[in-house]
């Protein structure tokens, strides 16, 4: 109960975050398991850090794309000191204004190449991007390295928000399948569903907030028929007009996985 409550003040935070950025100045949240640490504007950044343009191919657009923005290792190091990445976390969050939150491993953090971006340089505002047409500002997660892509799990939010540094079982337990075995196909499906699939959807009410929940309050494969689901998770597209990407690069033997990890977590939810 305690872990909930904190969450949801910090919903909250974000709640009010996202109004403050659309009347006043672009504002990040810095915070270590729901705790907020640090509150700061795109001006204090400015005043801080060196800048960058960076250029590169951006996939969300599908072209080649020029931005001016901060290193991402120089980001953290401003937000939760020069030692952050000896931090106890195992992974960190980055939360859009719409709830979509992007779920990275600490080892691919610690790569070169991230950088958080605040201007778009090919148009005097940023130009509109996904299903939506969404302004992506006030800042985007961008990658320079031509194998640091959303399908390699690398993060690509845009309307970012916040950060938040979490030790993955703490933070989302009923996400994480306790008692199997890390060479099981359910603990491989898990984390193809950790990589692809939690940025948009929760399990249980832990995750995503822009798909719906896949496991309460009945699990999806209750109601869903599973052959219906193979295919539409590889291409939704194919189904209907949807904000969910296609992952048409999963192998059948991973889609399987994924089914078998949300089997196992529907019968945890149903004891």
């Amino acid at each position: 109960m305690k872990d909930k409550a904190r969450w949801i003040k910090w919903l909250t935070v974000i709640g009010l975050l996202c109004l403050a950025t659309v009347v006043n100045a672009a504002k990040l949240v810095f915070s270590q398991d729901g705790e907020v640490l640090k509150t700061v504007t795109l001006d204090e950044m400015k005043k801080q850090l060196s800048t960058h343009q960076v250029d590169i191919y951006d996939p969300q657009y599908g072209k080649d794309k020029r931005y001016i923005g901060f290193a991402l290792h120089d980001v953290m190091a401003f937000a939760y000191g020069n030692s952050w990445e000896s931090r106890l976390t195992t992974d960190v969050n980055f939360i859009a204004l719409d709830g979509y939150q992007a779920l990275s491993t600490m080892d691919k953090l610690m790569e070169q190449g991230g950088y958080i971006v605040f201007r778009d340089v090919d148009t005097p505002e940023w130009e509109q991007i996904g299903h939506n047409q969404s302004n992506p500002g006030p800042f985007y997660l961008v990658w320079k390295g031509d194998k640091q892509t959303p399908k390699q799990a690398y993060p690509w939010p845009y309307q970012l928000a916040a950060i938040n540094t979490v030790e993955f079982q703490n933070r989302y337990p009923a996400v994480y399948p306790t008692g199997v075995k890390k060479n099981s196909n359910v603990f491989n499906g898990f984390k193809i569903f950790k990589a692809r699939c939690l940025k948009c959807h929760a399990l249980d009410q832990l995750g995503g907030k822009v798909g719906p929940d896949l496991n309460a309050p009945m699990n999806i494969l209750a109601y869903r028929d599973s052959e219906i689901l193979r295919e539409y998770i590889r291409q939704p597209s194919k189904f209907r007009y949807t904000q969910m990407p296609d992952h048409t690069d999963l192998s059948s033997e991973q889609v399987e996985r994924i089914l078998e990890y949300l089997e196992y977590q529907g019968k945890l939810g149903s004891k």
